[in-house]
């Protein structure tokens, strides 16, 4: 049988030299290969040369066949009629993907457009409304910026699967849902008759919803074997590294509580149109715990970081905040979509230590042993420290996120899914990271879909929705 895609000797390179070398695989129609490997190892980059979606001055070469079609040497209409037909694509950053001018209802639509179709007048919303977003009509008139991660996320794989596509093109497309609604998702997808290249961090989804996993590591495919393969111990070290990091964490020791720093009383928040309203809300954070934040995506977990930070405002209710929260970098927040919060124009160096630098003047070069010091404790120690965030991967740049907000020593820190993006491995490191500050006093509430690190922080859970 002619394989749908057929990647061979695929090689991707930037300017300072390759990312991806020697690369080979194939995918059959209806079946499902996942590309895992840590964050940076190259699994976005495969994605991007399948689609033809690299950045200015990207150097590929190799066989890379879609059906017959060469998608090296392809001219860009060529691939945009391809995207627009034989192939969907579920991006690793719905914000990204969608036109922060249009409603996500025009963004969706892009899927009939793109074969000269007009959808029905209520096509869009029902199908919206399959993947369990609540209102799905009042949302689709919505921009982007009004839709939490998850429910945009589903947004985009409606648009990416409208038409049934031959391939499909899967970069982490559940990272933003909770385990019941990413099943769900994997599901459908499964029982489209697609081939999917699905990228994933995520070893037990992969294991439940794929055929066949290609371990990447160093931008080189070290491990190509049937999932029920994965845990075979004589496989490479970094396929045992990953399968390894899965198991369960070790729990923080429980420590005695310390003083309220916030305290939030019937606090309540809605928007303008939206059917949810939050709250009320009545908790305390205090240093040397965490609290974490649980339930569906649009539940209103980042509002309460947000509120919490300070950066929103309840409709009802009352938010005291210590008095020594006032001082520059008490309260740092980590967003959930990292790459947008930092500054594409600076160096990671100068990004990192900036908060260290508010109140006190640092020399350059202290500057950056700071941010050496803290990507490695986020395990970046082999970054380079001039390179800009447009550079690094998704899951690189969410740990340079979580080193800026510790360069300012905060007393509180509110992390949305900051493990989101990241590989079994690098979770299990900046989990210990955020475990051993909250041991040393720092009060941490993180938003999070993931079981795992609420219970290796050992936080208090607090269910919304």
């Amino acid at each position: 049988m002619t394989p749908v895609l057929d990647c061979r000797n695929l090689t991707v390179s930037y300017g300072t030299g390759p990312t991806v070398t020697g690369v080979s695989f194939s995918l059959k129609a209806g079946e499902c290969l996942a590309l895992v490997g840590e964050s940076g190892s190259g699994k976005s980059t495969i994605a991007q040369a399948v689609l033809g979606l690299h950045r200015p001055g990207t150097r590929v070469s190799g066989r890379l066949s879609l059906l017959g079609h060469d998608l090296i040497s392809a001219s860009e209409d060529e691939l945009t009629r391809l995207r627009g037909t034989l192939v969907g694509y579920v991006a690793q950053d719905p914000y990204s993907a969608c036109d922060p001018l249009r409603t996500v209802g025009h963004h969706v639509g892009e899927a009939w457009r793109s074969r000269g179709l007009r959808p029905a007048r209520d096509c869009i919303a029902k199908r919206l409304t399959a993947t369990g977003i609540d209102d799905a009509p009042h949302f689709a008139t919505k921009a982007p910026h009004c839709w939490s991660g998850g429910m945009l996320q589903r947004a985009c794989i409606v648009a990416a699967t409208a038409h049934v596509p031959t391939l499909l093109v899967a970069d982490e497309p559940t990272s933003a849902l909770d385990a019941h609604r990413a099943e769900e998702i994997l599901a459908t997808l499964r029982a489209s008759g697609s081939a999917i290249l699905l990228i994933s961090h995520d070893l037990e989804l992969v294991r439940r919803h794929a055929d066949r996993a290609a371990i990447l590591h160093e931008g080189r495919i070290v491990d190509d074997v049937p999932v029920s393969a994965l845990d075979d111990g004589a496989r490479h070290v970094a396929t045992r590294r990953l399968a390894g990091a899965v198991s369960s964490p070790p729990v923080m020791r429980p420590q005695p509580p310390g003083e309220v720093l916030v305290a939030c009383k019937d606090v309540t928040r809605s928007y303008a149109g939206a059917p949810r309203t939050i709250g009320p809300l009545s908790f305390e954070v205090r240093a040397g715990a965490c609290i974490g934040l649980a339930g569906p995506s649009g539940s209103g977990k980042s509002t309460v970081l947000r509120t919490l930070a300070g950066l929103d405002t309840p409709d009802t209710g009352q938010v005291w905040r210590a008095p020594e929260l006032s001082r520059a970098g008490a309260i740092m927040p980590v967003f959930q979509n990292p790459a947008a919060s930092l500054n594409p124009f600076w160096p990671v160096w100068r990004t990192i230590s900036e908060p260290a630098s508010v109140t006190r003047r640092i020399r350059t070069e202290d500057r950056k042993a700071i941010a050496r010091d803290l990507l490695c404790k986020v395990g970046l120690d082999r970054a380079d420290i001039n390179a800009r965030p447009s550079e690094f991967s998704l899951g690189q740049c969410q740990r340079i996120a979580i080193a800026r907000a510790v360069a300012a020593q905060p007393r509180l820190l509110v992390a949305d899914e900051p493990t989101s993006a990241l590989d079994t491995v690098s979770r299990a490191m900046v989990a210990d990271l955020l475990a051993k500050l909250v041991e040393e006093g720092m009060a941490l509430v993180v938003a999070s879909h993931d079981p795992w690190l609420h219970q290796r922080l050992n936080a208090e859970t607090l269910t919304l929705g």
